[in-house]
């Protein structure tokens, strides 16, 4: 860098470019010299500031210099741009394609003897062709996807139309809980305001009962004063007596009062409980992102109906070719029933499945494909695997009960113990069983599905009884009763054992 420096203009700092001399002995380019002296009053040296009245001359062997300073600086970096070896140090011609490695001449000699190889630069323009065929494949995408496809407009269409679906429905769902809320209300202000009524008429009675009573009592002394003076001194006593009478108290009592605690105690527990008529709850909630077009789920995302027309704004997505819908919970692990009230369809199928991610849309619902159900077709049952399997049932169910459970065997020949799961299928009235599927396997959640194929007769999820407990706080005595008394019972034995053996000693 330091030649470099040495053949570089003082005033643009770059390299010589037509160098020109001074009579000072200074340098420059001629370009540079001549618009500095355009810019100044004076023809003086930028570097030394002495005059130079004669016109610059060229500076040959300096031009000779800066060109040969040029030539070989673009040969280093020429040579620098080659690859070497760094087992050989010699340059990288070649391409193994077997390790998929570049190497220099020595290389295929020794390492890559009997590796098929080809030149570099036939296996770097092969490589960029390929992936100059993948850039436009991409670049077609990208294209396409800032111009919207076909499909992209409808499912933004879509996904307004299910938020606008979706809030009406919320609102009428807490339309539904505020004028119950509201109906609650005006009806236990009722009952405080009849309580008061009671109240405060039984009260009315008891003070008007006392007033009659206080009356009589004045009138009599009245009379009393107004007796000759011989009576009025006998019966001075009896009648200041009288005087000393006042209303009645054992008639007051705190029942007199408003009974407080059953209008506000557990209040919002009560009302809670009480909208267990309302607010049922369902074990299996559908998922309607799921449902093919011909498919309509309720309001409440717990039934399905096979219709004729399509919905008004049908789901833009690719979906399953059987018209199922799925769940929206998955199920891993534990035991988990659910009701499916099925009526008087006689066309239809439900079960469980891994789900549908990933899964090509034409596919049957085998267990080979991770779907387990159960399909009715007129009078007869059979179970979805590869042979549709007849079932010898005469059970015709108007609820299904779908009950997923884990099972455990252990395997002798392996000393293995090998967890499963078992998929049932059973009328809900009689709870006798239909038919199973044992050995379901355990990687994946499990999803419920519905398939409804009679038109306008709906396959509906039963709401479960729901319970509501109070936990009841007992001492620790209380929850160790048993315990505490098996201890006392061996405690005692060993006491016992003690002192027979004692005993048995001093016998001999």
């Amino acid at each position: 860098m330091a030649l470099e420096d040495e053949l570089s203009c003082p005033v643009c700092t770059e390299l010589f470019r037509d160098p020109v001399l001074l009579s000072c002995g200074h340098s420059f380019c001629r370009q540079c010299i001549n618009a500095h002296w355009t810019s100044s009053s004076s023809r003086n040296c930028p570097v030394c500031r002495q005059v130079s009245p004669q016109e610059p001359v060229s500076n040959l062997s300096l031009r000779n210099t800066c060109e040969a300073f040029l030539r070989e600086k673009n040969k280093k970096e020429q040579k620098d741009g080659e690859h070497e070896c760094l087992i050989h140090g010699e340059k990288i011609e070649l391409f193994c394609q077997t390790d998929e490695e570049a190497i220099c001449a020595t290389c295929k000699e020794h390492e890559h003897r009997w590796h098929k190889t080809q030149k570099l630069q036939q296996a770097v323009r092969q490589r960029r062709g390929k992936l100059k065929t993948a850039l436009r494949s991409a670049e077609k995408s990208l294209v396409s996807f800032k111009k919207g496809t076909a499909r992209d407009p409808k499912i933004s269409r879509y996904i307004q139309f299910q938020a606008q679906h979706t809030e009406r429905k919320i609102r009428v769902e807490f339309g539904t809980l505020h004028q119950f809320l509201r109906k609650e209300e005006e009806s236990r202000i009722a009952a405080l305001n009849e309580e008061e009524k009671e109240k405060r008429g039984k009260m009315e009675r008891i003070i008007q009962g006392g007033i009659l009573s206080l009356s009589d009592r004045v009138k009599e002394l009245e009379e009393g004063i107004e007796d000759d003076d011989v009576t009025f001194l006998q019966n001075y006593h009896g009648i200041m007596d009288r005087t000393d009478y006042t209303l009645p108290d054992q008639e007051l009592s705190s029942e007199t009062l408003i009974d407080v605690p059953k209008h506000l105690g557990n209040l919002k527990y009560q009302v809670w409980e009480k909208m267990k008529d309302i607010c049922s709850y369902y074990p299996v909630i559908l998922n309607p992102n799921a449902a093919p077009p011909d498919i309509s789920v309720s309001d409440d995302l717990t039934s399905v109906t096979s219709c004729v027309h399509q919905q008004d704004e049908p789901n833009p997505l690719h979906l399953h070719r059987n018209r199922m819908v799925l769940g929206s919970v998955g199920y891993a692990d534990g035991v988990h029933a659910w009701d499916i009230e099925v009526g008087d369809s006689h066309h239809w199928s439900l079960g469980v499945c891994f789900g549908l991610e990933g899964k090509p849309t034409t596919q049957p619902l085998t267990p080979e494909n991770s779907f387990w159900g159960l399909r009715r077709d007129g009078d007869s049952y059979e179970l979805m695997t590869a042979g549709m399997s007849r079932l010898n049932t005469s059970l015709h169910p108007v609820v299904v009960r779908v009950k997923l459970v884990y099972c455990y065997e252990y395997l002798q020949d392996t000393m293995q113990l090998k967890r499963w799961r078992k998929v049932s299928f059973s009328d809900a009235s009689s709870d006798s069983l239909i038919a199973e599927f044992a050995r379901v396997p355990l990687e994946k959640k499990l999803f419920p599905f519905v398939i409804p194929e009679d038109q306008a007769v709906p396959l509906r999820f039963v709401p479960a009884n729901v319970t509501l407990t109070v936990e009841q706080k007992t001492s620790l005595l209380e929850r160790n009763r048993v315990s505490f008394l098996f201890v006392c019972f061996i405690s005692f034995m060993f006491i016992l054992v003690i002192l027979l053996g004692k005993s048995d000693r001093q016998g001999r």
